[in-house]
Formats: structure tokens, C-alpha cells, sequence
């Protein structure tokens, strides 16, 4: 045959010659296909490779669990920490702040709205000043702007904080007033004069009024005003509230005379219950202010002694000053920081710290008078002849001072190495270094 007779042939083309062929139902290779010279079947066992694949694909699940897990704990225990400050009050001018950024101001020194400040009525809330003078509620961002200013009539006003809100009242009168940041909650006016008050974290107060019927009342509140629970104390005087930190507890400090002694008590209520739960009594020792902190330490400061207790079993025990005198005093965050002086009108004076932790107060000795403190933090800052002096009060340690002016009255830390301090007429800013 020649080598062109093949084109005399015709071939027949059909359509499954060219689709894929059906994989072989015994899993066995292609015909021609290299196959392995032996086979090794693993009876009830996984093979060594699968085992070992099955390990490493399973380890980053194990550890992304364990990750949320622990991201779930900080996260809730940051909020914990925090809780105080995520009011929905709070966390709107948060949010205004991210849309709108800081509204700047002047800086300091920013001159006081109205003629007198009381040393108490100065207050750092949230990074910002609070003063409240004779005529105005003014509180001040850090560069000096009014973030609020607030105008009212009381004649003898006294400040309370907690948590970003605020309770004015009338000392010797009747009127008023609690306040969420810069929003008015809750105002009115009392039947008889005003005594003593407190607020709590969640907006709840109390106050402590001139008795109709006998010495003294105290009046409990909601959040919006709304009376909760009310006492009569037929022979006692309030000097002093404390409430715990939601509100459902307080602590009453009161005077009387009995037989020529002044007896000082102690009142804790459960404002669920008519009676109080616990009492103590202490005699020629005039409790001027309480303090019922988180960690559930109570502390009374008397001009002769400290009064402190734990809320587990309200055993109060008394840390006498043995005849010295209390230049200065600050309670929060569970703690009592005091300053104790031999003399009466100058000289050095000691800084007592309480509630560190540790079996005996903290201590720092001065060769000067100790007029006002402030805490922030892990840090203690004390006023002393003109001086801003801070200190870690774990330790004692300086952290450094600063010039505070000659005229300075109080100050307020607004951070572990910055206050404002109040001066006559004008609050500043300073940084200790």
C-alpha cells in the first residue's frame, strides 16, 4: 500500500470518545498507572500521618478558644473597673467627643465664678475641675473651658460627687439639687434645714434634715427624686452620711449630749428594712465625715479619732490621735488619708494613710503643716506652705513637687502627676516634677 491510500479511509468520530472516562468503582488506578508494590491497612487505628494532621489542624481552635476566653475576662473585668464611669451620661459625651472633638479653651489660671469657694466645694471629676462657689456650679475641661456653668441661690452651699454626679444642698436651709454631668436630675425643696447629705454612683442620695418631731430625719431617694425609705432619730443630731456605692446601704454618723458627754453613733441602715442593722457608739469624739468605699471599708474621721470597719461584720475599731490635731483629711476609694499634728496652728504633721492593705497605716513624717489632700490613682497629693507634694501612698515615696502659689486654699489631682489647685480668685493647673 502506498504511503497515501490511508486517505481513502473514513473514520467514525462519536461523542464518548472525548468525554472524561467514570472513576474506577474499586478505587484502583488506571491501567499503565504506577501502583504502590504493598498496601498497610490500620485495623481500629487512625494511620501516623492522619493522626498527626488531626493534631495540628485541631491546636488553633484549642488556642482561639482559650484567646476569647481570656479577651472575654479582660474585657468584662475592664468594664468592672470602669463601671462608675459608663453611664449613659458618660458614655454620650464620649461619643459627642469622638464626632465633634475637645472644645479648646484658654488654659489656666481661669478666674472663679462668684467671690468665696469652701475648701470641700473643690472637686476633679473625670479629668475635669468642679468648683462650686457662693453664686455658681462651674466645672472646667483641661484647657480651661466651662463645661458647665450653673447658677443658684443657695446661701451656705455644700458639694457632694460620685461617679460623675453631683448633690447640692443648703446647709442650714431647705434646698436641693443632683445633677448627671452637666443635666439637672432631681430638685426640691425639704420641710425643715438641711444637715448633712450624700450621693451614690447610680444618682440615688440622701439627706439628713432638723427633725419636726424630734431631733433629726433622714430622707432616702431614687435617682429622680422619688422618697425611698425614711427614719426618725428622736435624740440624735446627723452630722455625717456615707452611702455604698448602688445606694442600698448607708452608714448616719450623729451627735448628742448625754450627761454633759458628747456621745458620737453610728447608724447602718439597709434602706429595705425599718431598723438599722448594726450601731456603735463613741464618746467626746465629734464625727465630721464619712465614707463607704467599694471595697467595703467604712471609715468615720471624729476630731479625735478615726473610726473604721469592714461591711461584712461592722466591728469598728478607733484609732485615737492621743491628743494631737487633724490638720487635714481625705476618704475615697476604700482608703482614709489623715494628717496629725502636735500643734495646733502650724509646725510638721504626719500623713497617715489607711486601708493599703498592710497591718499598720502608711506614714510620712513633714516638717511642715499639711492643709489639704487629694487623691488620684496610686498617688496622694497634699498642699503644704504653698507646695503641691505627691506621693505614692503604697510607700510613702515622693513623686515630686510643684509651686502651687501663695494663696493656694485646696487642690484637686486630676491625674498621678497633675493638679488644679484653687487659689483666691482663680483655679491653675500644675504638673509636679
Amino acid at each position: 500500500m502506498g504511503k497515501h491510500d490511508r486517505q481513502d479511509e473514513h473514520r467514525i468520530i462519536q461523542l464518548r470518545d472525548y468525554q472524561p472516562l467514570p472513576p474506577d468503582p474499586e478505587g484502583q488506578p488506571e491501567e499503565g498507572a504506577d501502583r504502590p508494590e504493598a498496601e498497610i491497612e490500620y485495623e481500629g487505628a487512625e494511620a501516623p500521618g492522619q493522626k498527626k494532621k488531626r493534631m495540628v489542624a485541631g491546636m488553633p481552635k484549642a488556642v482561639y478558644q482559650v484567646a476569647v476566653i481570656l479577651l472575654a475576662l479582660v474585657v468584662g473585668l475592664s468594664i468592672w473597673m470602669n463601671r462608675t464611669n459608663l453611664s449613659p451620661e458618660n458614655i454620650g459625651a464620649w461619643l459627642k467627643l469622638q464626632v465633634t472633638g475637645a472644645e479648646i479653651g484658654d488654659g489656666y489660671p481661669v478666674q472663679i465664678t462668684g467671690s468665696e469657694v469652701a475648701d470641700a466645694n473643690f472637686l476633679a471629676q473625670n479629668g475635669n475641675a468642679v468648683i462650686l462657689s457662693d453664686t455658681a456650679l462651674t466645672i472646667l475641661n483641661p484647657t480651661g473651658r466651662d463645661e458647665l456653668s450653673l447658677r443658684h441661690s443657695l446661701n451656705n452651699p455644700v458639694l457632694q460627687g460620685a461617679g460623675g454626679r453631683f448633690l447640692l444642698y443648703n446647709s442650714g436651709s431647705t434646698g436641693y439639687m443632683t445633677l448627671s454631668g452637666a443635666e439637672t436630675v432631681a430638685s426640691g425643696v425639704q420641710r425643715q434645714d438641711i444637715l448633712s447629705g450624700a450621693i451614690a454612683q447610680n444618682g440615688r442620695f440622701a439627706l439628713g434634715i432638723q427633725g419636726s418631731n424630734g431631733a433629726s430625719e433622714l430622707n432616702v431617694y431614687q435617682r429622680n427624686g422619688a422618697l425611698q425609705a425614711h427614719y426618725l432619730l428622736a435624740r440624735d443630731y446627723i452630722t455625717a452620711v456615707a452611702l455604698n456605692y448602688d445606694g442600698s446601704y448607708g452608714m448616719v454618723c450623729t451627735v448628742r449630749s448625754d450627761k454633759g458627754t458628747l456621745v458620737s453613733k453610728i447608724l447602718i441602715y439597709d434602706f429595705n428594712s425599718e431598723n438599722p442593722v448594726a450601731e456603735y457608739e463613741t464618746s467626746d469624739n465629734l464625727l465630721l465625715a464619712a465614707h463607704w468605699g467599694e471595697n467595703g471599708m467604712l471609715y468615720a474621721v471624729g476630731d479625735t479619732a478615726l473610726l473604721s470597719a469592714s461591711s461584712s461584720d461592722y466591728q469598728f475599731a478607733e484609732e485615737n490621735y492621743q491628743g494631737r490635731q487633724l490638720t487635714a483629711f481625705r476618704l475615697e476609694g476604700g482608703r482614709a488619708f489623715l494628717s496629725i499634728s502636735a500643734y495646733e496652728h502650724a509646725g510638721p504633721s504626719t500623713l497617715f494613710v489607711y486601708g493599703t492593705g498592710s497591718a499598720q497605716p502608711v506614714k510620712v513624717e513633714e516638717d511642715r503643716r499639711i492643709e489639704a489632700i487629694s487623691v488620684y490613682g496610686g498617688s496622694v497629693g497634699v498642699l503644704m506652705n504653698g507646695q503641691a507634694v505627691f506621693y505614692d501612698f503604697y510607700t510613702g515615696a515622693e513623686l515630686g513637687r510643684a509651686d502651687a502659689g501663695g494663696d493656694a486654699k485646696a487642690l484637686a489631682l486630676s491625674s498621678e502627676s497633675a493638679c488644679y489647685v484653687l487659689g483666691v480668685s482663680e483655679v491653675r493647673s500644675i504638673k509636679v516634677e
